[in-house]
């Protein structure tokens, strides 16, 4: 029997890759024939349809999520998204009211390509407008104006698009409480469905990384970001969202991205496309994560080659599975399902972290809580993190960490 999971396409082409970027991208267009036409290879190659055999039942997984990530998908030609539709939906099992998401960038729409999208079952948008802050998107070196996102946003509902989300950007250096309220209360007002919003990370490799290095701008202070999370959860609470994920928030429980949630359960999802990494738990043995090449011009000669472009794969050992259930948990509004860990990984979770566990609750960093309705007799126990453990997230985890390897 085929397992329910999702799908992640990875669309590594962009008009100009942004300064703070450290995802997979190029900037050559030209090779988007031939990179759509290798993502039905490999979806081929991972499936084992031939021609218009269609999928075989007991090898494809049940999808339940599609997302086109990048990259900026909305370079893709509309013609391009339907080929990649039409061959997913022969290969796998697409389930009935399956999530459909698209990644777009302000700067790459307009009304007919929404409308066409719209026209193909995509259901969920998920738009980079990353602030109203003209200033803010010239340092994020965005190929966007404010405008743009203004217009795209108009556009999307225009089309039909009532699950949208926004995605933010705040942390910049110098920015202050105030300068990133105004860019919440300017999305808010829209009143998506959704909103990630994620702190600035300078990382190694990027031009944004090397103009800190050079000191030609001060990065926001932690105590800084610790602040901004702060007013970002407050009040975004405040105007009826869900924090539900550390980065994410939501406009009531179901609209929550299915995609991301599915990720941080440790559900199974292929990712096609270069770069793009998959994640599978086997009937029998330890889960695995694999990994394609991250380099276009080899990723279809490999499979024009009829291979799987992968570069890599690992099986995760009983630690980095305990460790990771930890880490993807603490991250969401539920936190670790204390059944399931005792269950699946035949020991106590209260008993294992016991030193641990008690320091967090002291210090109003952690708490239990119980997930069932209060009907029943007994509750889901859960352990989560509050707000203010969520500003120390990763320093949390380390202890964890200690504890297990």
């Amino acid at each position: 029997m085929s397992e329910t999971g999702s799908l992640y396409i990875h669309v590594p082409f962009c008009i100009r890759k942004c300064g703070y970027c450290d995802f997979y991208s190029i900037e050559d267009q030209d090779l988007i024939p031939a990179l759509v036409k290798a993502l039905a290879g490999e979806i081929r190659l991972r499936t084992g349809i031939s021609g218009k055999e269609g999928s075989d039942p007991e090898k494809s997984l049940e999808i339940s999520t599609l997302y086109f990530g990048g990259g900026t998908p909305s370079l893709l030609p509309v013609r391009a998204v339907e080929s990649i539709l039409e061959t997913v939906h022969a290969a796998y099992q697409v389930r009935d009211g399956v999530e459909i998401t698209f990644e777009v960038n302000p700067g790459t729409l307009d009304a007919s390509y929404l409308a066409d999208l719209r026209r193909l079952g995509i259901n969920r948008l998920s738009m980079g407008a990353q602030s109203f802050d003209g200033g803010k998107l010239e340092f994020l070196t965005r190929i966007h104006t404010v405008e743009d996102s203004l217009k795209a946003i108009e556009q999307a509902r225009k089309a039909g698009f009532e699950n949208m989300g926004l995605d933010l950007i705040y942390g910049l250096p110098g920015e202050s409480p105030a300068d990133w309220e105004k860019d919440l209360e300017t999305a808010v007002r829209f009143d998506p469905a959704h909103l990630s919003c994620y702190m600035l990370t300078i990382e190694p490799g990027t031009p944004l990384y090397s103009l800190a290095e050079k000191k030609q701008f001060t990065p926001c202070s932690p105590e800084a970001r610790a602040r901004l999370f702060l007013k970002t959860s407050e009040l975004l609470e405040q105007k009826g969202y869900i924090h539900y994920e550390i980065s994410n928030f939501s406009r009531g429980p179901g609209n929550r991205s299915r995609h991301n949630s599915n990720y941080w359960n440790m559900t199974d999802y292929q990712g096609l496309g270069p770069s793009a990494h998959s994640f599978e738990r086997p009937d029998h043995g330890d889960p695995q994560r694999s990994w394609n090449v991250s380099e276009v011009n080899t990723y279809i000669r490999m499979v024009e080659a009829c291979l799987l472009p992968l570069e890599d794969r690992e099986i995760l050992t009983p630690a980095q599975q305990k460790l990771e259930r930890i880490m993807l948990g603490l991250r969401t509004r539920e936190g670790i399902d204390i059944p399931c860990f005792n269950r699946d990984f035949k020991e106590d979770f209260c008993t294992k972290f016991e030193k641990i566990i008690p320091r967090l609750e002291d210090q109003g960093l952690g708490k239990f809580t119980d997930q069932k309705p209060s009907g029943e007799k007994f509750g889901n126990l859960h352990f989560r993190l509050t707000r203010d453990g969520w500003t120390r997230l990763d320093s949390i985890v380390e202890t964890f960490a200690d504890r297990i390897l």
